[in-house]
């Protein structure tokens, strides 16, 4: 924050460095101690002072607060806002350190500016291919095969050559041969002599090709601000960061395609624009390989300009060529050097390429009431769904826990089979559910006993049952009975239930168990490691600080080795 300097015995001067608060602390010779508060802030009345000249009229107050210098007052206009942030940012390190609060007061509509942008890019390529391949038959030419060719112009091959001899000795006669001959290719030209037993093939190819893409931003834009287009994408770039064990790789995006930046500023009837078109397409032919990535090259046109136009009038940028030509010929050494006759021995491969781009800006000054680019929305006539009618709506169901809903008459499916987890319950189960649908019902019916007698149903509603008859003694203990018996077996099932669950429990917790095992183990073995690391590099230290002591020690010995015969020399 601040540095304290002292002048003499009874003076200290303070330098503030940077915004901001620190106490100091300051002793006298009789060892009393006095505490200074210190505030480091801005001197911001020069800025005061420029806001006064620079917009006479205008409210503005410049006041710090830390490192930020916050604006406050009122403005006639958004635009003074902008350009009293610019001027304070003069005053601190960075423009977002410019906190404003000024209020502009509400005025006319700003005006705004709609530019038509046309890229046209027109790419045309031509190839053209010349070559021949001379062969023979797969029984050759007086049982003698042979084959002229060029990797451009590739000739036959053959497959399957028998032949027998009259004897096994050197140089005796042919008596049978046989064999096929594949063609991966028959190129443009093909001939074949059976008589003669010898064919060719030639490869005499053109190709002309014209591409062209276009693409038609159309952007609305505030007088004075920017504004961007990209119509493209973004490829990967790994960057290396650190260094030596702490080296790290990380990914960063570069964009690509077609991009537009421009800003409009609106002079009367005229709009001055500064307009920045690039063109760019990944180039994988220039590309680099760095640690197994292949990263791409960029080929780029790119142009920026400031001109002054009529409202509506268009300007193109043109001219923007990438002409490229390749041409490769192979031959056979010798033969194909040869005037005249050397050309059936050679092949060429020429290809040449030509891209244009033209880039053509209309800008139009939108008035107040101005529906923008279009005021033809897509519109949907059709409603999502229709409506239903009234003879497929449902009356909804009286009130839950009324007489009425209970008389209700419900349609219910058809029960299924009671499942538990996906499978059929077993005996014990069954029975320990039905126990409890029973409980279940008998509650039912005694609240229905103590509740007040039902209204008189609508005519749409059944009747209620008639009231079973009283229970004896005899079956109430028998239905108790066996109640008994279902919980007693319900509670049994529960048990072995949680028997089971505690033992899986059990089984999780051995391997939580063992995994953190195991990740100890590992991290002591590391802990190990990274000691017996730090223990070697320390006697490398040690032992490198060893060396240059012993070296100083020598150095020294030889200076004072010199030293001496020097004295010895000049006492001579």
């Amino acid at each position: 924050m601040a540095d304290a300097l002292v002048t003499s015995p009874n003076q200290l001067l303070v330098h503030g460095k940077v915004p901001g608060a620190i106490s100091m602390f300051v002793w006298n010779r009789g060892g009393d101690v006095k505490r200074y508060e210190i505030v480091v802030e801005r001197d911001l009345e020069a800025l005061n002072e420029q806001f006064r000249t620079l917009f006479p009229g205008e409210n503005i107050q410049a006041h710090s607060n830390g490192k930020a210098v916050v604006l406050s007052g009122n403005v006639s206009r958004k635009e003074v806002t902008e350009k009293a942030i610019a001027v304070a940012a003069g005053y601190v390190e960075k423009k977002e350190d410019v906190v404003t609060l000024l209020q502009a007061q509400p005025g006319p509509p700003t005006q705004q500016v709609m530019l038509r942008v046309r890229f046209a890019e027109v790419s045309r390529s031509a190839i053209s291919e010349l070559g021949a391949s001379f062969f023979t038959s797969p029984t050759g030419i007086e049982n003698t095969l042979g084959r002229i060719a060029t990797p451009q112009a590739p000739g036959p091959t053959y497959s399957e050559l028998q032949w027998s001899k009259a004897s096994s000795d050197f140089g005796s006669a042919v008596t049978s041969a046989s064999g096929k001959i594949n063609f991966g290719d028959f190129l443009n030209l093909f001939f074949f002599s059976q008589k003669y037993d010898i064919g060719v093939l030639i490869r005499a190819m053109q190709q002309r090709g014209l591409f062209q893409s276009l693409a038609e931003p159309n952007l609305v834009a505030e007088s004075g601000k920017e504004a961007s287009f990209l119509a493209g994408g973004e490829f990967p770039v790994p960057v290396a960061q650190g260094s030596g064990a702490n080296l790290a790789v990380s990914v960063q995006f570069k964009e690509f395609g077609v991009r537009l930046n421009f800003t409009p500023t609106i002079n009367g009837d005229r709009v001055h624009l500064k307009v920045r078109p690039e063109v760019s397409t990944l180039d994988f032919a220039n590309a680099v390989v760095l640690s197994g990535f292949r990263i791409p090259a960029l080929s780029t046109r790119r142009t920026e300009t400031e001109i002054e136009l009529r409202n509506g009038q268009t300007f193109a940028i043109a001219g923007l060529l990438n002409n490229q030509m390749q041409s490769t010929m192979q031959k056979i050494p010798g033969i194909g050097d040869i005037p005249i006759l050397g050309y059936l021995f050679r092949s060429k491969v020429a290809q040449k390429d030509q891209t244009e781009l033209v880039v053509m800006i209309t800008p139009e000054i939108l008035a107040p009431d101005s529906p923008g680019v279009t005021d033809k929305l897509p519109r949907t006539p059709d409603t999502f769904m229709s409506p239903l009618s009234d003879k497929q709506l449902k009356d909804p169901l009286p009130p839950a826990f009324t007489p009425a809903r209970k008389q209700a008459t419900v349609t219910t499916p058809p029960a299924a089979a009671p499942t538990t987890a996906g499978r059929p319950l077993d005996a014990s189960e069954q029975a320990a559910l039905a126990a409890a649908q029973r409980i279940d019902a008998q509650q039912r019916a005694a609240a229905e006993a103590a509740a007040p007698a039902p209204a008189p149903a609508p005519a749409n509603v059944e009747a209620p049952r008639p009231v079973e008859p009283p229970k004896t003694e005899k079956q109430m203990k028998e239905e108790a009975k066996r109640e008994a018996e279902a919980l007693r077996k319900e509670r049994e099932l529960a048990e072995k239930l949680a028997k089971e669950q505690a033992k899986r429990d059990a089984a999780a917790a051995k391997e939580k168990a063992k995994a953190d095992k195991l990740a100890a183990e590992e991290a002591k073995k590391k802990e190990a490691e990274e000691k017996k690391q730090a223990k070697r590099q320390a006697a490398l230290l040690e032992e490198r600080q060893q060396q240059i002591d012993a070296a100083s020690e020598r150095l020294r010995a030889s200076e004072s080795a010199y030293q001496a015969d020097l004295a010895k020399r000049s006492s001579r």
